[in-house]
Formats: structure tokens, sequence, C-alpha cells
């Protein structure tokens, strides 16, 4: 059997059937093969290498056999998370290995424990190998990730330094949405021919692709409004400065916001940012695209794109995160005539892009009427041309709110300059396992 049959029981009563890309190859990494599974976003791949994992595992040894690597700390820490569950019914220990957190307490517990699987980033992991901390020499199974960010091309000598610590026989196992892999070069490093197993990397059609107009300021106030109706969004920016403009302007509207976006912050203040938005406390999570790499938000009402993503590629991996599973979603970009006229071009005829229905100014409008008071015949004519003047720019651009009902539209606040510190002071005190690769 692929799956032991407790976990399988376990499976039975959540699930009805395993989902396309599951089927396809639980018995194949369960008997040892190479593949390379392709899947759309949100069809249940961590669980289609996570079960077939533990079924391998040994438990009786205690030493690392599996090693599960991922581009962003968020989603080692959600694919940790998963696997302590699972393994928890046959007893398989899992321990996480990413940068931002504790090292020399992630040292110690490697030694001591021993765990059955390590999932971790890529840099850490190199970090407790160098340091003897974690041993390759039992590993039976690698896992990559959304290998398509693992792979790259700027990850090539770190890659190559993990390469050269494993095992020959080791079994390797990729998975990503998109084909954006080099297999050729996966032979040359790992010397394994993997096998392509796909199951369509079409987008889900239970999600609504819309676009709306927008220049800076109305971008701004777009959001704004989503925070003010309690709109749950998860929103993705493509560079750190733009998400951190954003950030500033949207705190000092008081709105509901948090990111993931910046490697900078402490490993548990992105967790807690993430924790909350789960729990639905934050509205606005604000992320980049390494940041939100297979990030699993149940029932995501909305991505939106406020700054659209160059590739279709991209595209994919953002729009994944609403729509999981079959369920409802729906995908906002906001961009000026250029950027929605380039991404149309970019996606071709996979995706349909139709204009958003504007909520917000039509409740803009309403209220404004409805808050209108008696007046002279002079200041009437006065009221009129102002609100004549707000519901056209509303309609043009962003939603606007009445003047009665709303705080002034802030302005973007430069990110301020961090104070900077030589590099004595920097180094000082760090431990001999730390290092810059770790992300």
């Amino acid at each position: 059997m692929a799956i032991k049959p407790e976990l399988q029981d376990k499976f039975n009563t959540q699930f009805e059937t395993p989902t396309p890309i599951q089927d396809a190859v639980w018995e194949r990494l369960s008997d040892g093969e190479d593949i390379f599974g392709l899947a759309p976003t949100g069809t249940g791949k961590t669980l289609a290498f996570i079960l077939p994992m533990l079924s391998r595992i040994d438990v009786k040894l205690k030493r690392t056999q599996v090693l599960i690597l991922a581009p962003s700390q968020e989603l080692a820490m959600q694919t940790t998370a998963v696997a302590r569950e699972w393994g928890a019914l046959i007893g398989v220990s899992v321990a996480s290995l990413i940068g931002g957190a504790n090292g020399r307490r992630q040292s110690d517990k490697l030694k001591k424990d021993k765990p059955h699987i390590v999932v971790g980033t890529l840099g850490r992991v190199l970090t407790m190998v160098d340091g003897g901390a974690l041993k390759l020499n039992g590993l039976q199974t690698i896992i990559f990730d959304e290998a398509d960010a693992m792979l790259t091309e700027e990850r090539h000598d770190s890659l190559q330094e993990l390469a050269n610590q494993l095992p020959e026989d080791v079994q390797l196992g990729l998975f990503s949405a998109t084909s954006g892999v080099d297999l050729k070069y996966v032979a040359d490093t790992f010397h394994r021919e993997v096998r392509p197993i796909s199951v369509g990397t079409d987008a889900p059609a239970s999600i609504k692709h819309e676009f709306q107009y927008v220049d800076q300021k109305a971008r701004a106030n777009m959001l704004i409004q989503l925070a003010r109706n309690n709109q749950q969004a998860l929103v993705f920016f493509n560079t750190i400065s733009g998400l951190v403009n954003m950030q500033a302007t949207l705190r000092h509207a008081h709105a509901s916001v948090m990111s993931i976006g910046s490697n900078d912050k402490r490993q548990v203040q992105r967790a807690d940012a993430l924790r909350l938005f789960k729990k639905g406390e934050v509205t606005l999570l604000l992320v980049t695209d390494v940041a939100a790499r297979g990030l699993d938000i149940e029932d995501l009402p909305l991505v939106v794109n406020a700054q659209i993503p160059q590739s279709k590629k991209t595209y994919v991996h953002r729009t994944g995160r609403t729509g999981r599973m079959g369920k409802p979603g729906r995908v906002l970009n906001l961009g000026n005539d250029h950027d929605i006229r380039d991404l149309k071009r970019e996606l071709g005829d996979d995706f349909e892009l139709v204009k958003a229905v504007n909520t917000f100014t039509q409740k803009a409008d309403a209220l404004i009427e409805k808050n209108k008071p008696e007046r002279s015949r002079s200041d009437d004519r006065e009221q009129t041309t102002t609100a004549r003047v707000a519901t056209k720019t509303a309609q043009n651009s962003a939603p606007v709110l009445p003047k009665a009902k709303s705080t002034p539209a802030p302005e973007v606040i430069e990110k301020p300059k961090k104070k900077k510190r030589s590099k004595v002071s920097k180094d000082k005190g760090k431990p001999k396992w730390a290092n810059k690769r770790e992300s």
C-alpha cells in the first residue's frame, strides 16, 4: 500500500477522494521513484509528498531520513505544521530549520532529537550541515517544494554544496505549479533523472479575475476602502520599497494592515502577522512573491495585485492563494492602462480579465446624496458641483467617500532611513554558525 493505514484512515475522514496530483504520485514516491510533480496551486501538493514520505520512514532509526526544502520561511513553517500533524499518528519526529529563528537552539535540538524529517530553508540547512549538527548520510529522500523558486541560478552554488553532501542513492522529488525548472541542470547537479508528472497547470475555473484602472493615489484609496469595509485580502507587491511605502500610507489611515514582505524582520514577527491574518484579526496582509510562496490560507476571498506581476508564472503563483481546492476566489489587478494592457498580453487566452464593478464608488455616491443638508440656492449649487466632481473622480480612479464620513486621503510616507552601524557592531556577539545566506 502506498500510504500507511493510519494515515489513510485520517485522510479518508477529512477528504472524499485524493486530488489528481495525490493520486498520480503517491505510489511512485512510495516506490522510490524520482519525480517532478506539476499541479495547479491549491490542489493538495503538500499532502501529495508528505504522506508517502511518512509511509517510507523507519521510525526505529533515530536519524534524519527526509529533507524538505522550501523557498521561504513561511512555507517551511507551514509544511512543518502539516508534517508534524500527520507524523504524530505514526511516531515520526519533525524539525524546522529556518533563518530568523534561534540557530543555537535548533542545533542543540538536532543533536539531541535526531528528527526523522527536517523541513527548512536552504541557507539555514547548509549552516547546520557545515556545523555538524545536521547529518545527511542517512538521508533517503529530498523534496524541493516550489521547485521553480528553489532551483534558480542564483542558488546554484548553494545547491551544488548541498548536492556534494547527499548520499548517491537519495530519492529526488520536485513539486511546483509551473514548469520553469531546468531538468538538465537537476540531472547534472544531483545525478538523478526525474520524471515529469503533470496533472495540468491551468488556473482554477472558480477564480474570477478582475482589473481596475488606478494611479498611485487611487491605488492607496482602494486598499483603504477594502480595509474599512472589512474585506480581507492578500496584497502583492513587486518590490519591498513599494510594500513599505504603502504600509506606511495605510497605517496613517488607520487601516488594519501587517506585512511579511521583508526578510529583515524577525521570524517571530512574520509568523505573528500570518497567524493574525489567518484568524481574521488583520484585514490586509502585504506580501512579496518570495514571502507568499505556497502560503495556504483557508477560504481566502481576495488576492490584490497592487503592483502588476511581470510574468505569467508569477501571476499563477499569486492567484493560487485564493480559490484553493475548488472553492470560489477573486483576484483584483490594480494598474494604469499600460499595466493592464501588458498583463492581458502576458496572460494570453489562459485567463479572462474583466473590469471590476466598483461597489465602493456606488456607496460613495449614495452617501453624498444622503448626507446633503438643506441650504440656500447658492450653497446648493456649490454642493451640487462638489458632488459631481467627487463622483467623476471616483468613477475614473479610486473610491471616494464624502468628507463628512471619511478622513483625508493620506500621503505616501517614505521609508525612514535606518541608522548605520559599524561592521564591528553588527558582527559583535554573532555565533559561529550564523552567516548571511540564511533568509
